[in-house]
């Protein structure tokens, strides 16, 4: 990986980085039809361990679902729908091992967004702001917080932003083909809302 900067900045109305710094912790969110989840906060430089850290908790066989949020080849009017792609029967080897040889395009690029789906329904998502989410509230992704050290606090994140910049870079566009073609990822019709609006 060459790319170290984040997915996303915070910005002033007129452009400039404001000096927010992504904060560490975790905390427990309710949905209104009472599901749970973890919503994760982590500096950039520990995206990829805390993502990878909590894929192993899943249970196999995985699916995984890349949601190409920007076509930066091909641009879209705002409010055009994402890009899904999906593959199933995937091993947390074969995950973890392309999400590693596509770094910069998963944890540095903001164009897209990665689902990963266990056998119980369980999932992990890595928005386009770099922010984390676990599905639902379970002891595994709690124990695996806790063991990477990362606290159970609220930490203002991006969301909470007035103004957010979204990174995308030339070199992560041979990546994301790549990555389609090594995990054979198909188009689908768009699966429902971002993670931040679920």
């Amino acid at each position: 990986m060459n790319l170290s900067g984040p997915k996303a900045t915070s910005v002033t109305e007129q452009g400039a980085e404001d000096g927010f710094q992504i904060g560490l912790g975790w905390e427990r969110q309710v949905g209104n039809a009472g599901d749970t989840r973890l919503l994760v906060s982590v500096p950039t430089e520990r995206v990829a361990e805390v993502h990878l850290g909590l894929l192993e908790a899943l249970q196999p066989p995985l699916a995984l679902l890349y949601r190409r949020c920007v076509d930066r080849l091909d641009p879209k009017p705002n409010g055009t729908p994402p890009e899904d792609f999906l593959a199933h029967e995937l091993t947390l080897a074969e995950i973890t091992a392309a999400l590693r040889r596509a770094g910069d395009l998963i944890w540095h690029d903001a164009r897209c967004e990665v689902w990963v789906r266990g056998l119980m329904g369980e999932q992990v998502i890595l928005d386009q702001d770099g922010l984390l989410y676990a599905y639902p509230d379970d002891p595994s992704f709690r124990g695996v917080l806790d063991q990477l050290g990362v606290p159970e606090q609220h930490v203002e994140v991006m969301l909470d932003r007035d103004y957010v910049k979204h990174h995308y870079h030339a070199t992560c566009d041979p990546l994301e083909q790549a990555l389609l073609r090594e995990l054979y990822l198909v188009p689908v019709a768009p699966q429902g809302p971002s993670a931040a609006d679920a």
